[in-house]
């Protein structure tokens, strides 16, 4: 086994942490939390350093990268800002990886290479106001075949970063199966632009800058050229693009644990109480030792993800293992932090309290933890359906 990066992945890590170290201090992190600030500017430069083009096939603009330089690139941005993590995962995860796998040649030489050059970004609009675990069973949002076109009409809420994108990858339903639940849906690319689409931001606690929305579809027009795949196989299609964000929001997770990580020792040396700093006491070391070995454990399981999905192989349960234990790990490490810094870490001066805050979405979205031990245990260990 070699648990190392090629000479180019170490040549990626490295710059992107040169890049984040000149263009996304903490400073610039915890204002765009602060104002709920979409950091567009460095979308643009991410993409003017190929960063959107890296897993993509040359032919459609890319790099013929891989699901580990995926992963590379979102746990350095996970490192600074989970949200920051997030501006680079939607459009390469939700847009760019469902063309790549459900494209036709038209679209991927249009939307794709456009998304390659950073001149298109993308959100999925999946989850609906009565279900996001159990979406097959609550799944409203409706399309309906008329001439040329299709006819969307439903709502779909907290669709991250929906009000930044060009262009949503929208779940419908076109014929009802009452026998497969999972059969009869269709996935759309829809212009944002389009008449009939109203997007409205959600309040919420955490990844301030990376915003969440409530769409509504009101005799939405889309041509069917714009079909993603095949009519009413949608869903079949949308699981690789699921599988594929399971792996990358562990990358992420796992870089929150490590920013964690890094403050609570940088925090460690320099705060004096009793005389000496805090990091000489053993309760200290003892949650730093807990989150420096957990973080490995995440990273070995993320990377062993990414490395199966980019050979091909089988990877629903490793995937799910590698979200479940990184977000878990994302959450344990910025609450030990949160004890590590004290008073200090509850104050906005800190951003422990933003890794805080973050890190407690991903034990529930955007599957589940609950969820993906049913997942691993249905398809890994073979046993019954739970749900």
């Amino acid at each position: 086994m070699d648990f190392e990066f090629t000479k180019e992945q170490n040549m990626l890590q490295k710059s992107i942490r040169e890049f984040i170290r000149k263009e996304y201090p903490p400073e610039r992190a915890r204002e765009d939390d602060e104002n709920e600030n979409f950091p567009d500017d460095l979308y643009c430069k991410m993409a003017e350093l190929g960063w959107m083009a890296l897993p993509f096939p040359e032919k459609y603009g890319g790099f013929d990268g891989s699901a580990i330089d995926e992963c590379i690139i979102s746990e350095e941005l996970g490192r600074i800002s989970c949200a920051f993590g997030l501006t680079y995962f939607l459009s390469v995860c939700f847009g760019g990886k469902s063309l790549e796998k459900l494209g036709n040649e038209e679209q991927k030489q249009y939307y794709l290479r456009k998304l390659c050059e950073g001149e298109f970004k993308f959100a999925l609009a999946l989850t609906e106001p009565d279900g996001g675990t159990d979406i097959l069973g609550t799944l409203k949002t409706e399309a309906v075949e008329d001439g040329d076109n299709y006819i969307i009409n439903g709502n779909k809420t907290f669709i991250t970063g929906a009000h930044v994108a060009d262009y949503l990858i929208v779940v419908t339903r076109t014929t009802l199966d009452e026998s497969k639940r999972a059969n009869g849906l269709t996935l759309f690319i829809v212009d944002v632009k389009s008449p009939g689409i109203d997007i409205q931001m959600i309040k919420k606690m955490g990844i301030k800058s990376t915003g969440s929305c409530e769409i509504f579809f009101n005799n939405v027009t889309v041509p069917k050229k714009n079909i993603l795949g095949k009519k009413d196989h949608g869903w079949y299609g949308i699981t690789e693009t699921l599988n594929n964000e399971r792996v990358t929001l562990a990358a992420i997770t796992t870089g929150m644990a490590q920013g964690c990580l890094d403050q609570s020792v940088r925090y460690s040396k320099d705060r004096m109480a009793f005389g000496k700093p805090i990091g000489g006491f053993q309760t200290i070391q003892h949650y730093m030792a807990e989150m420096s070995t957990d973080l490995d454990a995440a990273r070995l399981l993320t990377y062993r993800a990414a490395w199966l999905q980019e050979k091909g192989k089988p990877s629903v349960s490793e995937s799910a293992k590698a979200k479940m234990f990184a977000s878990e790990t994302a959450l344990s490490c910025a609450t030990k932090g949160m004890r590590i810094f004290g008073g200090a870490g509850y104050t906005m001066e800190f951003d422990m309290q933003r890794f805080y805050r973050d890190a407690i979405l991903f034990i529930f979205a955007p599957i589940s933890n609950e969820m993906c031990k049913n997942v691993i245990g249905e398809a890994e260990l073979k046993l019954p359906r739970s749900f």
